[in-house]
């Protein structure tokens, strides 16, 4: 189990490696195997959400640094367009029984990885003590209007 946030991006980080590597192979035979990966990633990213709102927004959103807080609530922001970019992604695909379209999965999975990248330089750049407000504004204004169907 993690217990810092740089634990669960390690892990997130780990799960994109193995993913891309499963997804690289093609092995016949693996479909169950990469919709089963991809239910333990969701998890994951379930685990890490519930981790990141009880364990770093809370305690800091009780600052009295405005700037602070601000920060928090954008990162707080920035969770909830991965969650729903993820749920975007694989509303169906799970439940879906028809044979699995290798080259559309990767394309859908190397999308999500980049968010998932993405996700994680800003979740660390917003937690930075060095980040300006001018620098903080603008991750703010690039993420304006890019969730789920916008995004992709």
């Amino acid at each position: 189990m993690a217990q810092t946030l740089e634990d669960y991006h390690d892990r997130i980080e780990a799960m994109i490696v193995e993913g891309e590597a499963l997804v690289a192979a093609r092995e016949p035979g693996t479909d169950r195997r990469l919709k089963r990966r991809i239910g333990d990633s969701v998890l994951l990213i379930a685990s890490y959400q519930l981790f990141v709102h009880r364990e770093v927004f809370a305690p800091l959103m009780g600052q009295s640094d405005p700037s602070l807080r601000s920060r928090v609530n954008e990162v707080k922001v920035e969770c909830i367009a991965l969650t729903e970019d993820l749920r975007f992604n694989v509303k169906d695909f799970l439940t879906d029984e028809t044979p699995l379209d290798w080259d559309a999965t990767a394309s859908k999975m190397a999308w999500f990885n980049g968010r998932l990248q993405k996700h994680i330089a800003e979740v660390r750049a917003l937690m930075s003590p060095d980040l300006s407000d001018a620098q903080h504004a603008a991750l703010i204004a690039r993420r304006v209007g890019a969730v789920g169907a916008q995004a992709a």
